[in-house]
């Protein structure tokens, strides 16, 4: 009991020795507390957005295409439907994106000072930089051009009907084919008379001018058209946009397959063997490379691994990149990659405060270096 008794009366012994210490350790009013935690960042690498347009084209044959030559003059009259794709427009762009080989580690005073994108990417040091909004791109998959049910509705400006001299609806014979068929021919040919002499003021009246006229001659243009198609056939056609992302990898980034095409299916996954393979061809610049390589020899820097502040930029590589459909070349365009060019430390005189460092969040290279309160240092 005893023993007890002495260690609390230690206890509060020492406690107010505590509370009645001089208060010196603690922040004093408009001090600032050093940053002593650590962030975590990644450099960018740099994704290639391939951006494709098709467009799809349902053709059906025209009922009287076998007649085509023969009333129209117009040989090899489609005899099928048939279903066919096209590639329209290619465009490359690029994009930055956290590069997972590339994650490092900024303590103390350089932690507090970096500007970082929502995913993560180190886009500035001692700077107001702001990530700016991402555009996000996608596949529209717009729906299967559409054909009617019939789509021939209007075959003929007559009775399909053989007139007979009686009045019994039961001695009507109907027309054959190749009835229909000569007598939509002589329409067209009656409505290109028409337009002719519409076109030459060819009419004892004149006609309206202006608009009206105009209106007239499209129609006529309208109707010779649908009735030619019962001879060639018409098409229904539609356009779709597909977007594809890729990160070419520095070592084995080369050459790829983005996508499949089919001139009868269109645009199919890579695992799609009935599509001929589109390929990204990278053909990187290693003249950068090696003038990198020869100023290391002579004035070696300090290396990733060792840098103090731990914060590092890229210097990026070029790459004269083609975008292949077997041996035709739909795209040719000449690149900045950030995984194909060589990482390095900040250096250390620019780290003091006095700078502020912006760098481009596709490529991680150094954008621009500014001395705070002094014209900007490029």
């Amino acid at each position: 009991m005893k023993s007890i008794y002495l260690t609390l009366l230690g206890v509060l012994f020492v406690a107010g020795q505590v509370m009645a210490s001089p208060k010196d350790d603690k922040r004093k009013d408009g001090e600032q507390v050093p940053f002593t935690g650590s962030v975590v960042y990644s450099l960018p690498e740099t994704g290639i957005r391939v951006t494709v347009e098709a467009e799809q084209v349902k053709f059906v044959h025209g009922p009287y295409y076998q007649y085509a030559e023969k009333y129209l003059g117009i040989p090899n009259a489609p005899s099928t439907d048939r279903e066919t794709w096209k590639i329209t427009n290619v465009s490359l762009e690029t994009y930055g994106e956290p590069d997972p080989n590339e994650v490092h580690k900024a303590s103390g005073p350089y932690a507090s000072a970096l500007s970082l994108t929502a995913d993560g990417v180190l886009i500035g040091i001692n700077s107001d930089v702001k990530s700016g909004k991402e555009d996000v791109s996608s596949s529209v998959y717009t729906p299967d051009v559409a054909v009617p049910d019939e789509p021939w509705p209007d075959r003929s400006m007559h009775s399909f009907l053989n007139e007979v001299d009686t009045i019994s609806p039961e001695m009507y014979t109907a027309k054959t084919l190749q009835q229909k068929a000569l007598e939509t021919a002589h329409d067209i040919t009656k409505i290109r008379k028409r337009k002719f002499k519409s076109l030459v003021f060819g009419y004892d009246k004149a006609l309206p001018d202006g608009e009206a006229y105009n209106t007239m001659v499209a129609q006529l243009d309208k109707l010779e058209k649908k009735y030619v198609g019962l001879f060639i056939g018409k098409s229904y056609k539609a356009k779709h946009t597909y977007v594809f992302n890729i990160v070419p990898g520095a070592k084995n980034g080369k050459s790829q397959i983005v996508f499949r095409f089919s001139t009868s299916k269109g645009v199919v996954p890579t695992t799609d063997l009935s599509g001929k393979p589109v390929m990204l061809e990278l053909d990187p610049n290693t003249s950068l490379e090696k003038s990198n390589g020869q100023m290391a020899a002579v004035q070696p820097t300090t290396t990733p691994e060792t840098s103090n502040s731990g914060l590092f930029y890229r210097i990026p590589g070029n790459a004269e990149v083609r975008l292949l459909d077997g041996t035709q070349t739909l795209l040719e365009s000449h690149l900045t990659l950030a995984q194909f060019g060589k990482v390095a430390p900040i250096p250390e005189g620019l780290l003091n405060g006095n700078y502020s460092i912006r760098l481009h969040p596709a490529t991680g290279a150094i954008q621009r270096i500014k001395e705070k309160n002094k014209e900007e240092i490029q």
